[in-house]
Protein backbone atom coordinates (compact mmCIF):
# COMPACT_ATOMS: atom_id res chain seq x y z
CA UNK A 1 0.00 0.00 0.00
CA UNK A 2 1.39 3.99 -0.48
CA UNK A 3 -0.24 7.07 -0.24
CA UNK A 4 0.61 10.69 -1.33
CA UNK A 5 3.28 12.53 0.62
CA UNK A 6 1.96 15.16 2.57
CA UNK A 7 3.19 18.43 2.22
CA UNK A 8 5.99 19.07 5.42
CA UNK A 9 3.73 22.06 7.05
CA UNK A 10 0.15 20.16 6.41
CA UNK A 11 -1.74 18.26 8.33
CA UNK A 12 -4.68 16.86 6.64
CA UNK A 13 -4.35 14.07 3.64
CA UNK A 14 -7.04 16.51 1.75
CA UNK A 15 -6.43 17.31 -1.50
CA UNK A 16 -4.23 14.29 -2.04
CA UNK A 17 -3.54 12.70 -5.34
CA UNK A 18 -3.61 9.48 -3.61
CA UNK A 19 -5.32 9.06 -0.04
CA UNK A 20 -4.52 5.07 -0.13
CA UNK A 21 -3.71 2.93 -3.38
CA UNK A 22 -1.83 -0.13 -4.72
CA UNK A 23 1.37 -0.29 -7.16
CA UNK A 24 0.02 -2.55 -9.77
CA UNK A 25 2.78 -1.65 -12.17
CA UNK A 26 5.72 0.31 -12.81
CA UNK A 27 5.72 2.45 -16.34
CA UNK A 28 9.05 1.04 -17.76
CA UNK A 29 10.97 -1.80 -15.93
CA UNK A 30 14.65 -0.91 -15.68
CA UNK A 31 13.55 2.65 -14.72
CA UNK A 32 13.17 2.69 -10.50
CA UNK A 33 12.76 6.14 -10.38
CA UNK A 34 10.35 7.16 -12.89
CA UNK A 35 6.30 6.76 -12.56
CA UNK A 36 4.30 3.73 -11.43
CA UNK A 37 0.68 3.10 -11.82
CA UNK A 38 -1.24 3.26 -9.01
CA UNK A 39 -4.53 1.48 -8.37
CA UNK A 40 -6.96 4.08 -5.98
CA UNK A 41 -10.21 2.32 -4.55
CA UNK A 42 -13.25 4.92 -6.64
CA UNK A 43 -10.84 5.41 -9.22
CA UNK A 44 -11.72 2.56 -12.58
CA UNK A 45 -8.35 3.33 -14.51
CA UNK A 46 -5.22 3.54 -12.32
CA UNK A 47 -3.25 7.07 -11.68
CA UNK A 48 0.51 7.51 -13.19
CA UNK A 49 2.29 8.91 -10.39
CA UNK A 50 5.68 9.73 -9.92
CA UNK A 51 7.70 7.28 -7.77
CA UNK A 52 9.04 10.24 -5.36
CA UNK A 53 5.05 11.36 -4.46
CA UNK A 54 4.55 8.44 -2.24
CA UNK A 55 5.52 6.83 1.07
CA UNK A 56 5.02 3.23 1.65
CA UNK A 57 1.91 2.27 3.82
CA UNK A 58 2.23 -0.64 6.51
CA UNK A 59 -0.43 -1.70 9.35
CA UNK A 60 -1.80 1.77 7.78
CA UNK A 61 1.26 3.49 9.16
CA UNK A 62 3.83 5.47 7.61
CA UNK A 63 6.64 7.29 8.85
CA UNK A 64 5.94 10.74 9.73
CA UNK A 65 2.41 10.11 11.18
CA UNK A 66 1.62 10.95 14.93
CA UNK A 67 1.08 7.98 17.18
CA UNK A 68 0.18 7.62 21.15
CA UNK A 69 1.08 4.47 23.37
CA UNK A 70 -1.82 3.04 24.83
CA UNK A 71 -0.03 2.49 28.26
CA UNK A 72 1.06 5.54 29.70
CA UNK A 73 2.97 4.20 32.53
CA UNK A 74 6.20 5.86 32.33
CA UNK A 75 5.74 9.83 33.00
CA UNK A 76 9.36 10.39 32.03
CA UNK A 77 8.87 10.74 28.51
CA UNK A 78 5.95 12.33 26.54
CA UNK A 79 3.22 9.34 25.45
CA UNK A 80 2.76 11.38 22.24
CA UNK A 81 5.77 11.13 19.42
CA UNK A 82 6.34 11.03 15.47
CA UNK A 83 6.62 7.31 13.55
CA UNK A 84 9.99 7.56 12.32
CA UNK A 85 10.22 4.36 10.49
CA UNK A 86 7.83 1.25 10.48
CA UNK A 87 9.28 -2.11 9.19
CA UNK A 88 6.96 -5.16 7.08
CA UNK A 89 6.87 -6.95 10.21
CA UNK A 90 5.01 -4.40 12.41
CA UNK A 91 8.58 -3.40 14.17
CA UNK A 92 8.45 0.61 14.73
CA UNK A 93 11.09 3.61 15.77
CA UNK A 94 8.96 6.61 17.61
CA UNK A 95 10.70 9.74 18.64
CA UNK A 96 9.26 10.68 21.84
CA UNK A 97 9.67 14.22 24.46
CA UNK A 98 11.95 12.71 27.11
CA UNK A 99 14.07 10.41 25.51
CA UNK A 100 17.83 10.41 23.90
CA UNK A 101 16.88 7.70 21.17
CA UNK A 102 13.99 6.55 19.31
CA UNK A 103 11.82 4.29 20.98
CA UNK A 104 12.03 1.02 19.47
CA UNK A 105 8.56 -1.31 19.72
CA UNK A 106 5.44 -3.04 17.66
CA UNK A 107 3.04 -1.02 15.91
CA UNK A 108 0.17 -2.58 18.18
CA UNK A 109 1.46 -0.91 21.17
CA UNK A 110 0.23 2.60 20.14
CA UNK A 111 -2.88 4.18 17.96
CA UNK A 112 -3.04 6.68 15.72
CA UNK A 113 -3.11 10.60 17.71
CA UNK A 114 -4.18 14.35 16.46
CA UNK A 115 -1.33 16.01 14.36
CA UNK A 116 0.37 19.18 14.67
CA UNK A 117 1.81 21.38 11.88
CA UNK A 118 2.74 25.15 11.79
CA UNK A 119 0.13 27.77 12.02
CA UNK A 120 -2.01 26.08 14.41
CA UNK A 121 -2.82 27.64 17.64
CA UNK A 122 -2.90 25.66 20.68
CA UNK A 123 -2.85 25.88 24.67
CA UNK A 124 -2.87 23.43 27.32
CA UNK A 125 -5.24 21.54 28.46
CA UNK A 126 -7.14 22.64 31.49
CA UNK A 127 -6.90 19.31 33.70
CA UNK A 128 -2.45 20.50 33.07
CA UNK A 129 -1.67 22.30 36.24
CA UNK A 130 2.22 21.30 36.42
CA UNK A 131 3.08 21.25 32.05
CA UNK A 132 6.58 19.86 31.58
CA UNK A 133 7.47 22.52 29.98
CA UNK A 134 7.01 26.67 30.97
CA UNK A 135 3.76 28.34 29.77
CA UNK A 136 2.30 31.47 30.27
CA UNK A 137 -0.86 32.96 31.63
CA UNK A 138 -3.27 35.20 30.98
CA UNK A 139 -4.24 37.42 33.44
CA UNK A 140 -7.15 35.98 35.16
CA UNK A 141 -5.15 32.75 35.43
CA UNK A 142 -5.68 31.04 32.34
CA UNK A 143 -3.70 29.50 29.98
CA UNK A 144 -2.88 31.59 27.26
CA UNK A 145 -2.94 30.23 23.44
CA UNK A 146 -0.01 30.52 21.42
CA UNK A 147 0.83 30.05 17.66
CA UNK A 148 2.87 26.85 16.44
CA UNK A 149 5.95 27.79 14.52
CA UNK A 150 7.65 24.76 14.53
CA UNK A 151 7.27 20.82 15.00
CA UNK A 152 10.42 19.24 16.34
CA UNK A 153 11.49 15.60 15.17
CA UNK A 154 10.70 14.32 18.37
CA UNK A 155 7.10 15.90 18.58
CA UNK A 156 8.33 18.80 20.43
CA UNK A 157 6.37 21.85 19.50
CA UNK A 158 7.42 25.55 19.36
CA UNK A 159 5.32 27.82 19.95
CA UNK A 160 4.89 31.79 19.94
CA UNK A 161 2.71 34.02 21.63
CA UNK A 162 1.82 36.87 19.04
CA UNK A 163 -1.09 38.24 21.90
CA UNK A 164 1.33 38.73 24.26
CA UNK A 165 4.05 42.13 23.96
CA UNK A 166 7.29 41.12 24.43
CA UNK A 167 10.57 43.02 24.44
CA UNK A 168 13.83 41.39 23.69
CA UNK A 169 15.22 39.38 21.29
CA UNK A 170 14.07 37.42 18.17
CA UNK A 171 13.33 34.02 20.57
CA UNK A 172 12.21 35.49 23.76
CA UNK A 173 8.16 35.34 23.58
CA UNK A 174 9.13 31.08 22.34
CA UNK A 175 7.85 28.52 24.18
CA UNK A 176 8.15 24.48 24.30
CA UNK A 177 4.86 22.34 24.35
CA UNK A 178 4.40 18.78 24.90
CA UNK A 179 1.29 17.59 22.55
CA UNK A 180 0.12 15.56 24.74
CA UNK A 181 -0.73 18.51 26.89
CA UNK A 182 -1.87 21.09 24.44
CA UNK A 183 -5.35 21.65 22.58
CA UNK A 184 -6.47 23.06 19.78
CA UNK A 185 -7.71 26.37 19.28
CA UNK A 186 -9.95 27.84 16.90
CA UNK A 187 -13.37 30.15 16.15
CA UNK A 188 -15.03 26.69 15.64
CA UNK A 189 -13.91 25.35 19.02
CA UNK A 190 -14.82 28.79 20.95
CA UNK A 191 -18.48 28.38 21.80
CA UNK A 192 -19.46 31.71 23.14
CA UNK A 193 -18.66 35.29 21.42
CA UNK A 194 -16.49 36.49 24.38
CA UNK A 195 -14.56 33.42 23.87
CA UNK A 196 -14.11 34.35 20.16
CA UNK A 197 -12.75 37.44 20.89
CA UNK A 198 -10.41 36.31 22.99
CA UNK A 199 -9.08 34.20 20.70
CA UNK A 200 -9.00 37.26 18.30
CA UNK A 201 -6.54 38.69 20.76
CA UNK A 202 -4.20 35.65 20.30
CA UNK A 203 -3.73 36.89 16.92
CA UNK A 204 -1.92 39.97 17.72
CA UNK A 205 -0.98 41.91 21.10
CA UNK A 206 -2.52 44.97 19.28
CA UNK A 207 -5.78 43.85 18.62
CA UNK A 208 -7.11 45.48 22.25
CA UNK A 209 -5.45 48.70 21.72
CA UNK A 210 -6.80 48.86 18.53
CA UNK A 211 -10.20 48.14 19.46
CA UNK A 212 -10.13 50.16 22.75
CA UNK A 213 -8.91 52.94 20.34
CA UNK A 214 -11.96 52.29 17.76
CA UNK A 215 -14.52 52.61 20.56
CA UNK A 216 -13.19 55.82 22.28
CA UNK A 217 -13.07 57.29 18.10
CA UNK A 218 -16.97 55.76 17.48
CA UNK A 219 -18.07 57.26 21.19
CA UNK A 220 -16.52 61.00 20.42
CA UNK A 221 -18.15 60.80 16.85
CA UNK A 222 -21.83 60.09 17.72
CA UNK A 223 -21.47 62.56 20.75
CA UNK A 224 -20.58 65.50 18.15
CA UNK A 225 -23.08 64.03 16.20
CA UNK A 226 -25.56 64.38 19.03
CA UNK A 227 -24.43 68.03 19.75
CA UNK A 228 -24.28 69.39 16.47
CA UNK A 229 -28.41 67.95 16.60
CA UNK A 230 -29.03 69.16 19.93
CA UNK A 231 -27.50 72.44 18.98
CA UNK A 232 -29.89 72.51 15.30
CA UNK A 233 -33.56 71.67 17.78
CA UNK A 234 -32.10 74.30 20.43
CA UNK A 235 -32.04 77.12 17.92
CA UNK A 236 -34.92 76.63 15.85
CA UNK A 237 -36.77 76.90 19.33
CA UNK A 238 -35.04 80.36 19.92
CA UNK A 239 -35.98 81.85 16.25
CA UNK A 240 -39.57 80.55 16.49
CA UNK A 241 -39.69 82.47 20.03
CA UNK A 242 -38.20 85.40 18.48
CA UNK A 243 -40.72 85.68 15.35
CA UNK A 244 -43.31 84.96 18.13
CA UNK A 245 -42.83 87.73 20.28
CA UNK A 246 -42.65 90.28 16.73
CA UNK A 247 -45.66 89.23 15.57
CA UNK A 248 -47.21 90.05 18.87
CA UNK A 249 -45.59 93.47 18.86
CA UNK A 250 -46.85 94.39 15.70
CA UNK A 251 -50.38 93.26 17.04
CA UNK A 252 -50.03 95.61 19.97
CA UNK A 253 -48.55 98.98 18.07
CA UNK A 254 -51.27 97.90 15.27
CA UNK A 255 -54.45 98.15 17.47
CA UNK A 256 -52.82 101.00 19.55
CA UNK A 257 -52.35 103.35 15.52
CA UNK A 258 -56.13 102.46 15.22
CA UNK A 259 -56.97 103.77 18.15
CA UNK A 260 -55.59 106.95 17.98
CA UNK A 261 -57.05 108.04 14.58
CA UNK A 262 -61.02 107.45 15.79
CA UNK A 263 -60.89 110.24 17.64
CA UNK A 264 -58.66 113.71 17.47
CA UNK A 265 -58.66 114.38 21.19
CA UNK A 266 -57.26 110.76 22.28
CA UNK A 267 -54.34 110.98 24.06
CA UNK A 268 -52.06 108.50 21.55
CA UNK A 269 -49.52 110.09 20.24
CA UNK A 270 -49.38 111.91 16.83
CA UNK A 271 -48.28 110.14 13.76
CA UNK A 272 -47.70 111.18 10.12
CA UNK A 273 -50.43 110.06 7.48
CA UNK A 274 -49.09 107.51 4.92
CA UNK A 275 -48.26 108.50 1.67
CA UNK A 276 -50.78 107.14 -0.18
CA UNK A 277 -53.36 109.59 1.87
CA UNK A 278 -51.19 112.33 1.09
CA UNK A 279 -51.63 112.34 -2.43
CA UNK A 280 -55.49 111.50 -2.61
Amino acid sequence: MVRSRKAPNSCSSKNMDVPEGTVVGLERDTDQDGFVLVRVHGVHDPIRVHVSTLERVTFGLAAGDWVRLKKEDNKKHSPVGVLHSINRDGSVTVAFIGMETLWKGDYSEFHMAKPYCAGQFVKLKSSVFSPRFEWPRKRGGEWMAGRICQVLPNGCLVVKFPGRLTIGGENSGSFLGDPAEVELVSFDTCPTVVKKYQHLEDFHWAVRPLLIALGLFTAMKMGLFVGKKVGRVRSKGKNHDIVVVTNDNQNVEGQSGGGGGGSGSSGGAWRPPKVTDIFR
